[in-house]
């Protein structure tokens, strides 16, 4: 084993035996509670179940996360999420580099964090597949923003006297 992968196993073992602190304990049973002792993805109740984290910041402790950044997951469920993730991260990457310049990746990121959630994840990826691949669903949505903005721009302003 190279000193680079002997180093980073290192590091894995020590982030692992932070699992086993009450304070994590607390929030993972917490987690389990808000998702019904269920997989959220395939909804399963027999499996072993997880605590998955969406995302990790640096320097901060696996209990000090806000709910929302945890999720419950089975064991085959959090597998998949683990190994497919980074790949499939990859590949939006790449899309975005390849149809969008740095400020339009901008904007789209904002719509995604202000982008309420109305349904569960699944159909609203889904349902973004389907308008971002189908040109009838495209064109519509690209009339409406138009409209939206001449509408925008026919209000009348306010103007503050000083």
């Amino acid at each position: 084993m190279t000193e680079y992968k002997k180093e980073i196993s290192e590091k894995r073992k020590k982030y692992l035996e932070k699992f086993k602190d009450p304070r994590w304990q607390q929030l993972r049973l917490r987690v389990f509670e808000r998702d019904r002792w269920a997989c959220q993805k395939c909804f399963n109740t027999e499996s072993t179940l997880n605590v998955h984290h969406r995302y990790y910041l640096k320097d901060k402790e696996p209990w000090e996360y806000q709910m929302e950044a945890l999720i419950t997951l089975c064991e085959e469920c959090h597998n998949q999420e683990v190994e497919l993730r980074p790949s499939y991260e990859q590949d939006l990457l790449f899309a975005l580099r390849e149809k969008f310049l740095a400020e339009e990746v901008r904007k789209i990121g904002i719509g995604f964090h202000m982008m309420p959630m109305l349904h569960m994840p699944e159909v609203i990826a889904s349902v973004y597949q389907w308008a971002l691949t189908d040109e009838n669903i495209q064109r519509e949505l690209i009339d409406r923003y138009f409209k939206h903005l001449k509408e925008r721009n026919k209000k009348p302003k306010l103007i503050i006297n000083k």
